[in-house]
């Protein structure tokens, strides 16, 4: 069927041709092999014909490298691409080179310029490029510092490149279809306000991708199959309306530093991601999104702290609705909102609540929103589950976020927050704090089964509070890494992991009363793997440590406070050092003496070369008091403490 109209377009625009010719204009036709009246070449018919004169190239195998300086129509006698085919002798030279303004070609099959291009119009306007094959070149069609050229109609395989424009402005590409190029089905580079309608793209590595190329129009066109469908970068005031872009293996539609472009009506469908946006002032209007991994995403990495884009709820994924707050205050999002995805942009005193989500990049991204609540939200197969980003006294509390691509909570550059009564689990982390995240409180959280760590504490964040969270079965339970100071990490549970606790360059923080158990290492202040900075100044106390390795320290720390009265965690009567404990039951405070009875060791405990903690917890099993036959009570030591350890 579309062969057939293919077939008619050609005859009408062959007919037009022959109707829009001056009285004056000249034919010359071109058979293979020559003969009465008709030339054996393309060239030569070029080279004898004149401005507007009509070349008629007859059904058959050319081969040539041929240069159009003047402005002609050349079009096949059969108008079926497939009857007449010009492959280039010379693979490093174009098939046909067009330097000529108006000229009009059509009804071929190009092909064998495989270090060159099948068609190339340079610094030329007004040409027509309709109806032909390509096939086998580097690129099929070449413009560069061409304008108001029309190529349409064109089917364009198996090259390196459909139709790539550099420097070309206003032109129209109209109902061509390119299939198996190995890179780019419809490249711009630098070319703006040229319009791409109904083009097909398929089996590719980028359907249809523009780069400072801005005031382009992407309309009705379909992008299928390929690594990225319609990708662009630079391309400010865009306008992306009615296209369709499924399965493509990445992003079905990805805008990067394309600020002020208009996304209308598009659907993307079982793509790795549906519709990302790295960009700002965005207006986005009845886009679906469906069965992608990730939806809807938008970030803006070139742009922080700049996400004003205007989405309203026509934007679906998933048929539910994304709502894209910006500037709001005093809203409440409930299950009844149906939300599919939310982001609050300069909001304040929201609150998300009782909110099902899942498959976008997000599932709840903040910015610059103070005052907030985020309460009892279920997150999952998302890239990351809930992000904050510059956001101050917010709460997160009694969210379930499992089973994500990446983090389960960001917070990036956030104060005063309250993360509290959480679940992650399934994640590659559970919480991260990053980007100076300072004053901000992680209470009570259960945090297990993450590939890579459970909390992560990085880039200068300090002065925040980790106490009594539930950390399991990861890399690390707790990492702080880059710079990270004067955190305190109290009474926290971390079992199951390769490290319980690990550090790089992190100075002056205070890790005691932690039951760090069944990890491979317990506790390991170590070099920056960056710069080599080393963890200095830390104090660690009060810990009870029974792991294959319990302690490694590369920097100069403290492994005790001084002798002080308080029920210590292992309790006894004094706050002191840590307790040294083995799986095999006979680590240094298992077995250390006490002559003084007060429970903490009569030596120090050498944790490395240089390294020791000098009061050392120790547990002494109390008796229990039994009688015998005379009445006479005798002592039976317990071990309860033990066992529930």
């Amino acid at each position: 069927m579309d062969e057939k109209r293919i077939l008619i377009l050609t005859t009408v625009f062959t007919l037009l041709i022959f109707l829009s010719g001056s009285a004056s204009a000249a034919t010359f036709h071109v058979k293979v092999g020559g003969g009465t009246e008709s030339y054996g070449s393309l060239q030569e018919a070029v080279n004898a014909a004149s401005d507007g004169d009509l070349i008629l190239v007859g059904e058959g195998k050319y081969s040539e490298n041929v240069l159009v300086n003047k402005s002609l129509e050349i079009v096949s006698e059969s108008s079926n691409p497939k009857k007449t085919v010009i492959t280039a002798p010379d693979p490093e030279l174009p098939v046909l080179h067009v330097t000529s303004d108006s000229v009009n070609i059509g009804g071929f099959s190009l092909k064998g310029a495989n270090s060159s291009y099948g068609i190339y119009l340079e610094g030329v306007s007004g040409n027509n490029i309709c109806n032909n094959y390509f096939s086998g070149n580097w690129r099929s069609i070449m413009l560069r510092d061409s304008h108001t050229n029309s190529l349409e109609n064109n089917r364009l395989s198996d090259s390196d490149d459909g139709i790539w424009l550099e420097h070309s402005e206003r032109n129209l590409i109209k109902n061509n279809r390119a299939t198996c190029n190995r890179h780019y089905g419809f490249y711009l580079n630098a070319s703006e306000n040229n319009t791409l309608q109904k083009n097909r793209a398929s089996g590719g590595a980028v359907g249809i991708y523009m780069e400072n190329s801005s005031g382009c129009r992407v309309l009705s066109s379909k992008t299928s199959n390929n690594f990225y469908g319609i990708y662009l970068v630079g391309s400010g005031g865009s306008l992306l309306e009615k296209n369709t872009a499924n399965s493509n293996e990445m992003y079905g539609i990805y805008l990067g530093s394309s600020n002020g472009s208009t996304l209308k009506g598009n659907k993307a469908n079982s793509n790795q991601w549906g519709i990302y946006l790295d960009s700002n002032s965005n207006t986005l209007q009845k886009n679906k999104m469906s069965c992608n991994s990730r939806n809807f995403g938008a970030y803006t990495y070139h742009y922080p702290g700049e996400m004003n884009n205007t989405i309203d709820t026509s934007n679906t994924v998933d048929g539910k609705p994304i709502y894209y707050l910006v500037g709001v205050s005093d809203r409440t999002l409930g299950s009844d909102s149906d939300a599919g995805v939310v982001y609050c942009i300069n909001c304040e005193n929201i609150t998300l609540k009782d909110l099902a989500l899942e498959n976008s990049s997000f599932g709840i991204h903040l910015y610059n929103t103070q005052n907030s609540l985020i309460e009892g939200n279920r997150i999952s197969n998302c890239e990351h589950g809930i992000y904050l980003g510059n956001c101050a006294l917010t709460a997160l509390r009694g969210n379930a976020v499992n089973s994500n691509e990446g983090d389960a909570f960001i917070l990036s550059s956030c104060r005063n927050c309250l993360v509290e009564e959480n679940n992650a689990s399934d994640n590659m982390a559970g919480i991260w704090l990053c980007d100076t995240s300072t004053d901000n409180l992680l209470k009570e959280n259960i945090i297990t089964s993450n590939s890579w760590c459970c909390i992560d504490l990085g880039d200068t964040s300090c002065n925040n509070i980790l106490e009594g969270n539930i950390l399991s079965e990861a890399y690390e339970g707790i990492y702080l890494y880059g710079a990270c100071k004067e955190n305190i990490l109290n009474n926290n549970t971390i079992t199951a992991s390769s490290y319980g606790l690990y550090t790089e360059g992190c100075c002056n923080n205070t890790i005691s009363g932690n039951r760090i158990s069944g990890n491979d290492i317990g506790i390991s202040l170590n070099l920056n793997w960056t710069d080599g900075t080393v963890s200095d100044y830390n104090t660690i106390y009060n810990n009870y440590l029974n792991n294959t390795q319990n302690a490694e320290d590369y920097g100069t720390n403290t492994w005790n406070t001084s002798k002080t009265p308080a029920v210590n965690i292992a309790g006894g009567p004094y706050l002191g050092g840590n307790f040294w404990a083995s799986p095999e039951g006979n680590g240094f405070s298992e077995t250390a003496s006490d002559e003084d009875g007060d429970l903490i060791a009569d030596l120090p405990y050498n944790i490395t070369e240089t390294a020791y903690d000098y009061l050392p917890l120790i547990f002494k099993e109390p008796e229990e008091k039994t009688e015998t036959e005379d009445g006479k009570n005798c002592g039976k030591s317990k071990s309860a403490w033990r066992k529930s350890e």
